[in-house]
């Protein structure tokens, strides 16, 4: 495998996140001690040999007996048992992709793709409906609105589509258009509207002054993206040319990404030492100390759920062990392990965990969590934040989300909604304006 991992291209996944890393050392001996051979698991064709006859007999068989109505296709069968084969390790963070859906899961954590930039949502027999128009996007350019229903894409129906068909139909090259055809409340006939894709950048952070009479600041990052340390940077310079004098940093709900932005966030907040560690299989350890700006010593609230998870365990931890923030909340997920990404020869590719990381202190929150320092539990069950796009139009969002509710519960539950107050948030601030009163 460690030949495999040197010869293909890696990215580096926590959750969805990813790490680079070559492993293996030698460990230290004393000078008495008889030197023995470390026992290598044999790798490479040959050592596999029986397994992939088996496998190529298995297909034979099927290729010469079996009698359906779907046609055999060799490399569906192929695909169907290196799923099964990472299936068996029963992890949940080891998957394997085919190409498309390789494609969507680096998309994802790149945060950019082709197409025209609209959070849609769609259920069965009925049109796609748009929740929101990412800003700037070719759909916003172009004039699609919240609550357009399309009923067809470049002709064909949408209402026995599926959400994925639609959304495919919708990504395609760079400078090709698209038709959609839409139905708008308070407009009688449907309109055909032509839309060229382009590249869509996603955005994953957001930020206001929550309280302006005592400068405190709000910061939320829904996933670490590949390259996301820059927008929190811009984010957290700009509260602070607003005279911020302490924040909140929201990592709810995320559920994680790329390790280098883990450090390079948490950094930020840590002046010296270390964010975080990781162990291989052999044991081979790797240390990721703090790096780049620090951003000062200004009262600092993280806010965690059950939804925080990998790369906001590593801020979370980080910022608990050094005791430089307070963490509020609910206990975060558990996952302390880290993936990474190969690419095979005809596309697809594996995520596969590789090695666990481990706090400043040394602790391994894998399946354990990290339990915040004041527990406020949002017990009403439903997510506070609909999606990890922070460039769309989230008063509308939000509208869609009580629409939602109303249909599936009632009108009682979606006024609830409604009304809802944040109690976690308004406990950070209501800390924090504490903890600055004190310092006067």
């Amino acid at each position: 495998m460690k030949n495999l991992l040197k010869k293909k291209w890696l990215i580096t996944l926590l959750s969805v996140g990813i790490f680079i890393s070559t492993f293996g050392a030698e460990a230290e001996k004393k000078p008495e001690e008889k030197k023995e051979t470390p026992k290598v698991e044999k790798t490479g064709f040959l050592s596999n040999i029986r397994q992939l006859k088996e496998l190529s007999d298995i297909m034979d068989v099927i290729n010469q007996n079996y009698v359906g109505d779907k046609p055999i296709d060799k490399k569906l069968l192929m695909q169907g048992a290196l799923k099964g084969m990472v299936e068996s390790l029963e992890d949940p963070h080891s998957n394997y992709f085919t190409s498309e859906e390789l494609k969507d899961f680096q998309e994802d954590i790149k945060g950019k793709y082709v197409g025209v930039g609209m959070v849609v949502q769609k259920r069965p027999n009925e049109a796609l409906t748009v929740v929101s128009p990412i800003e700037d996007s070719p759909a916003y350019k172009a004039g699609m609105k919240p609550k357009d229903k399309i009923i067809a894409i470049d002709g064909q129906p949408t209402y026995k589509l599926t959400s994925e068909e639609c959304v495919k139909k919708l990504k395609g090259k760079e400078n090709t258009t698209v038709k959609v055809t839409v139905i708008r409340d308070g407009v009688k006939d449907p309109k055909d509207i032509e839309i060229k894709r382009a590249v869509v950048e996603l955005k994953y952070v957001k930020s206001r002054m929550v309280d302006t009479k005592n400068k405190i600041g709000y910061l939320r990052l829904t996933q670490f993206g590949e390259n996301v340390y820059p927008d929190v940077a811009k984010a957290l310079e700009g509260l602070q040319a607003q005279g911020m004098k302490a924040l909140i940093f929201d990592v709810r709900s995320n559920p994680g990404g790329a390790l280098d932005q883990a450090v390079k966030i948490t950094s930020m907040f840590i002046k010296d030492g270390k964010i975080v560690s990781v162990k291989s299989k052999d044991g081979e350890e790797k240390v990721s100390n703090r790096e780049g700006k620090f951003y000062g010593d200004f009262p600092l609230v993280v806010l965690v759920n059950g939804g925080s998870a990998s790369a906001s365990e590593i801020l979370a931890g980080a910022i608990k062990d050094d005791k430089r923030g307070i963490l509020i909340g609910e206990k975060t997920f558990g996952k302390g392990s880290v993936q990474t990404l190969v690419g095979l020869p005809d596309g697809d590719g594996i995520k596969l965990t590789i090695a666990k990381y481990y706090t400043p202190s040394g602790v391994c929150i894998h399946g354990v969590g990290i339990e915040p320092d004041v527990k406020v539990e949002e017990k009403d069950g439903y997510m506070l934040f609909d999606s990890m796009v922070t460039n769309i139009d989230e008063k509308q969002s939000k509208e869609n989300k009580k629409e939602i509710i109303k249909e599936i519960k009632g009108e009682k539950e979606a006024e609830e909604f409604e009304k809802h107050k944040d109690i976690q948030l308004d406990t950070a601030i209501g800390i924090l304006k504490g903890i600055l009163l004190n310092k006067k």
